[in-house]
């Protein structure tokens, strides 16, 4: 089939539009599964997610499968109804992105500039710029958890000095690699990103290869369990329940003096998940609030 005639077939896909209606602490994780089981990009919005499906899925059980994920004990509500949800097919547009129109240039910090592959932007001398198409991996650098992220990493960096060149980072769950090319542009030594994901594996690798940083990140498929050595410093963006679960083997991934940074927590998260990595014997030395989400930062 030719490239024009297989753009043709793309903008004559058939959509539905699908929202739920949820609170914060829950929109996350629910389009997290969501994203999964469908394999759908997901907006996450100030009332909840939307995300798009294509004609081939709506024609088999979705609903009956939204409806499983929807009754789980963690997307209910405090009176333990699950979510409602709504949904109506759309004329033949590619909606699979229409979300790139909302996905802007954006400067994080002093020096970082997040830029959508597909947009045209002039830097500054000493930005650093980094290319990104998520796909349908976590990480643009609008949600606050990673712009938390990029802020922390850039002042780190910042204290490293002329040493940053001899510092590791980990990045567990990569997603779309964002924060793996932010260490890399700024200066880090070595950088290590790993991701139970293996899409996200697929859709970090092409980004790192975008951003010219491919052969400075060692990219993995798996989990921080299954990592050997220690690092100076360790990001962790994902969500309260897997940081809870892993703290362990990240708190032995970390060098003494070392410097970690965990964020994916809403505010109400911070003193569950604050005293479990304080007992496992960090010192909790900051705490930064985007919005309703937070960032936490211990030394070991």
């Amino acid at each position: 089939m030719k490239a024009d005639d297989m753009q043709q077939v793309n903008r004559t896909r058939k959509w539905t539009r699908v929202e739920v209606p949820c609170r914060g602490e829950v929109a996350e994780e629910l389009g997290a599964f969501v994203g999964e089981r469908f394999s759908a990009a997901v907006e996450i919005t100030e009332e909840g997610i939307v995300f798009y499906l294509e004609e081939a899925v709506t024609e088999g059980r979705w609903e009956e499968e939204l409806q499983e994920i929807l009754a789980l004990e963690a997307f209910r509500p405090c009176n333990g109804v699950s979510p409602q949800y709504t949904f109506r097919d759309l004329p033949d547009v590619n909606w699979q992105d229409r979300w790139k129109e909302h996905f802007k240039p954006l400067r994080v910090g002093k020096r970082f500039v997040v830029c959508p592959t597909w947009e045209a932007f002039e830097p500054r001398a000493l930005d650093r710029l980094i290319l990104l198409d998520p796909g349908r991996a976590f990480g643009t650098g609008h949600h606050e958890t990673t712009r938390l992220c990029l802020e922390w990493l850039e002042a780190l960096a910042e204290c490293c000095g002329d040493d940053v060149s001899r510092m590791s980072v980990l990045d567990v769950g990569t997603g779309s690699g964002i924060l793996a090319v932010a260490s890399a542009l700024a200066g880090f030594g070595r950088v290590v990103a790993v991701d139970n994901d293996l899409e996200s594996i697929e859709v970090a690798s092409e980004n790192l290869a975008i951003n010219r940083v491919a052969d400075r990140v060692q990219l993995l498929h798996g989990t921080v369990e299954e990592l050997e050595g220690s690092f100076h410093a360790i990001l962790a963006n994902i969500q309260a329940q897997p940081l809870l679960l892993m703290r362990y083997a990240v708190v032995q991934r970390l060098k003494e003096g070392g410097q970690l940074a965990l964020s994916g927590l809403l505010v109400e998260q911070t003193d569950e998940v604050g005293k479990a990595y304080g007992e496992m014997g960090l010192n909790r030395v900051g705490t930064q609030i985007a919005g309703e989400w937070c960032l936490l930062h211990f030394e070991k």
